[in-house]
């Protein structure tokens, strides 16, 4: 049978929550300690004894979840690796490519693991579609519209100081909302040959876009658009538009809601889906699942010494996107 896995939770905000309740679900997984600089558990478990940094904690522990503001990761997954801890890393890996270079560098000089929660790829339909386009079974891709039209009001903005900043918040809904959906165009479809984007900051008062839109290319030929947005009231499920020379199908929230494709039945699996988080209107989350689903894997992973489903090399390749969106710009 395989040890209990001992995490320490770095950072106290919303999503540390939504993994305290991920590994109340876990068996073989324990959060004993949190890192707060207000020296603050996360709400759902108050009696975390909580420590200014890693190197304070006096309690023995395998491995941390990094909660942290994105542009803040690379220095908790360094200080980790150091102690010679395991990192699993809330999405995305970090802002900047020097930083996720460093992180990935650290892990494997310390033979520390290195995970990131890229969970959407195996909610709902997401898998099913994966597979057919592994088989190539859905024909030659000519288009992709992917559609992340989330809506924040201010609220959500002057949440923390760091929200809508360049340095430590990484840039608006491209790096924010849509990224879960661009790890999946990459893990779908690879990455663009070419990207050119325009950006635009319309109802916040940000640093940083609050909506945009990419063209992109493919050696395949395929053309693609990706949209992100935080200004489309009220809000709306993700969207995600595959056209083929066999058909189409249409993705809202994981889930596939149009289907016409040639000699091939829809192969949807919605009617065994829960509560699945859009994230149109709000960042919490409520459904741990697949959060789950990626923890038992890095706990698998720490005791057999096999990679994470998705490790630092993989999740990167979508902070590379981003960033070329970010750099793309007419």
């Amino acid at each position: 049978m395989n040890r209990k896995i001992k995490f320490v939770i770095v950072g106290s905000g919303n999503i540390a929550n939504t993994y305290v309740s991920a590994i109340q679900n876990i068996d073989n997984a324990k959060i004993v300690a949190a890192i707060s600089k207000r020296l603050k558990a996360p709400t759902k478990q108050k009696d975390l004894p909580a420590f200014a940094s890693l190197s304070e904690v006096n309690i023995d522990f395998d491995a941390v979840i990094i909660c942290t503001p994105p542009g803040l990761h690379h220095l908790n997954a360094i200080e980790a690796a150091s102690l010679n801890k395991h990192v699993f890393c809330e999405k995305p890996l970090d802002v900047t490519l020097s930083a996720m270079d460093d992180m990935i560098t650290a892990c494997k000089k310390n033979n520390v693991l290195l995970g990131v929660a890229y969970q959407r790829r195996y909610s709902s339909d997401n898998p099913v579609i994966k597979k057919l386009l592994h088989e190539n079974k859905l024909g030659k891709i000519f288009s992709v519209d992917l559609s992340v039209k989330n809506y924040r009001d201010d609220n959500y903005y002057n949440s923390a100081p760091y929200r809508g900043t360049k340095d430590i918040d990484g840039g608006g809904p491209f790096v924010q909302q849509a990224s879960h959906y661009i790890d999946l165009y990459n893990w779908y479809f690879g990455k663009p040959s070419k990207i050119v984007s325009k950006l635009n900051t319309f109802a916040h008062n940000i640093e940083v876009e609050d909506h945009g839109a990419a063209i992109c290319t493919h050696d395949s030929g395929m053309i693609s658009t990706i949209t992100a947005s935080t200004v489309c009231k009220p809000g709306f499920p993700a969207k995600l538009e595959i056209y083929t020379s066999k058909g189409y199908l249409i993705m809202e929230n994981d889930m596939i809601t149009h289907w016409d494709m040639e000699d091939l039945e829809n192969p949807t699996t919605q009617s065994e889906t829960g509560n699945t988080h859009t994230g149109a209107a709000t960042a919490l989350v409520e459904d741990t699942t697949n959060h789950e689903f990626l923890i038992n894997d890095f706990i698998k992973s720490i005791n057999t010494g096999k990679e994470p489903l998705i490790n630092g090399e993989d999740a990167k390749k979508a902070s590379e996107i981003i960033l070329e969106i970010y750099d793309s710009q007419f």
